[in-house]
């Protein structure tokens, strides 16, 4: 129901979809799709990887086009979705912009507040609620340089203690991936019309032992970054939709400036590991398929190096050096696989890492990425689970006037993109304390 209240569904009605929502869903129309999409699509589908046109409905194995909060080409933020100029003219809301919050502020195990910081100097703001909602490195981040978190590490930074809450900080979890990228003939590649350049989702099932159906997901990029050459490369990137792999988010001090250290700790869960070898077996036997060995030329796997960061900066150097280096990849295809093995990566090819599990190991471990999806780091849970540290209604444990309501209260990173979902918690957390309310 928390999912239906936020969305307006511009394609699909019915009881799974919300039509009435501030946040509009629409999808790129499908004849947008590259020749490079296109093949992929034939080669999952004989792969037991069916089209289904209800991404966000048909909850099984599929590739689809990919949903989108979009109106008219354009992104609908959630502030744009849920702060309009009527909601931004209320008397009882006032948006503080450029300001950081310090800490919150107690009396006892009540929360009264919180201390800000901004370009006016610092300020406090008192409050019968706080509820925190900086994500799911920096609440548990305001939560520890408040006092609240795990006891004995605070104290060794000089944090008095408020709350000795264990598990925040703790479960930090991130959908794992790396990717294969290909070079794509001119005919094969984006249109420069399309509306994004990820253009299909899919999802399939692992089959491993103990993994929940859909466990795995691929995304099909239609050009792999903004510059020439990034045009000329089709790029799967896939990762492990349910992991079990947990890090941690914890202080390097208490002062406010200093970041918090965070390491994801990514497939240090064999699961995950293991599952990520699998899908770079099966996504390499997906571009040999017959409908795209003609289309994704010179497949590679694809590293995020340093060389490629650099490049990716957008500058006119890096666009000038581009068009160079895609010149010379047109020009000549015994050049272009030069380039791919000496500039591109680190001089691995697929069949290479294919033909050994420690250098496939070697290689998804030293080349994962996250996609920017990180929960569970105040995840909720019984009273009785000592790694909790919201309940059901996002009530931080032991405090008075403290709720968290965004992905850190996941109990564990979901099978999907984490942007829906964060609105459908703070959907259903703020339906949570308007009831409350109405009780008292």
């Amino acid at each position: 129901p928390y999912f239906r209240r936020l969305e307006c569904d511009l394609n699909f009605h019915g009881h799974l979809h919300g039509n009435n929502g501030p946040l509009p869903i629409s999808r790129a129309d499908k004849g947008e799709w590259s020749g490079f999409v296109n093949a992929v699509s034939t080669a999952l589908k004989d792969e037991n990887v069916p089209y289904r046109a209800d991404f966000n409905g048909e909850f099984r194995d599929g590739h689809s086009v990919v949903p989108l909060t979009n109106l008219a080409r354009r992104r609908v933020s959630a502030a744009m979705a849920y702060l309009p100029e009527g909601v931004r003219a209320r008397p009882n809301l006032r948006i503080l912009s450029e300001t950081t919050v310090l800490n919150l502020t107690f009396s006892g195990r009540q929360v009264t507040g919180v201390d800000t910081d901004s370009k006016t100097g610092r300020q406090s703001y008192s409050a019968q609620t706080v509820i925190l909602c900086a994500g799911a490195i920096h609440s548990p981040t305001i939560l520890m340089r408040s006092g609240i978190g795990p006891g004995n590490v605070l104290s060794k930074l000089g944090i008095q203690v408020v709350a000795d809450i264990g598990g925040v900080g703790k479960n930090l979890q991130e959908h794992a991936g790396v990717a294969i990228s290909a070079y794509l003939k001119p005919e094969d590649r984006m249109l420069p019309t399309a509306t994004g350049y990820i253009q299909m989702h899919a999802r399939y099932s692992s089959g491993h032992d103990g993994c929940p159906p859909t466990d795995m997901a691929i995304s099909v990029l239609a050009k792999s970054a903004w510059h020439p050459v990034g045009k000329r490369l089709g790029t799967l990137n896939f990762w492990v939709n349910r992991v079990y792999s947990t890090g941690t988010v914890s202080l390097k001090g208490s002062s406010h400036p200093a970041e918090p250290e965070v390491n994801f700790d990514m497939l240090s869960d064999e699961r995950d590991a293991e599952r990520l070898k699998s899908a770079f077996r099966f996504v390499a036997r997906l571009v040999t398929h017959k409908a795209l060995v003609n289309t994704a030329l010179d497949p590679f796997p694809s590293t995020w190096t340093g060389r490629a960061k650099r490049i990716g900066k957008y500058n006119r150097l890096n666009y000038g050096l581009t068009s160079f280096l895609a010149a010379l990849m047109d020009s000549s295809s015994s050049l272009r696989r030069s380039l791919i093995r000496f500039a591109i990566t680190d001089g691995r090819s697929i069949s290479d890492l294919l033909a050994s599990d420690e250098l496939l190991d070697r290689f998804v471990r030293q080349n994962v990425f996250g996609n920017f999806h990180p929960t569970s780091t105040c995840r909720m849970g019984s009273a009785q689970d000592p790694t909790s540290v919201t309940d059901p209604s996002g009530r931080v444990r032991g405090l008075s006037g403290l709720r968290v309501a965004d992905a850190s209260v996941m109990p564990f990173c979901p099978r999907a993109n984490t942007n829906i979902p964060t609105i459908m918690v703070a959907e259903k957390m703020s339906d949570a304390l308007l009831h409350e309310r109405e009780q008292q």
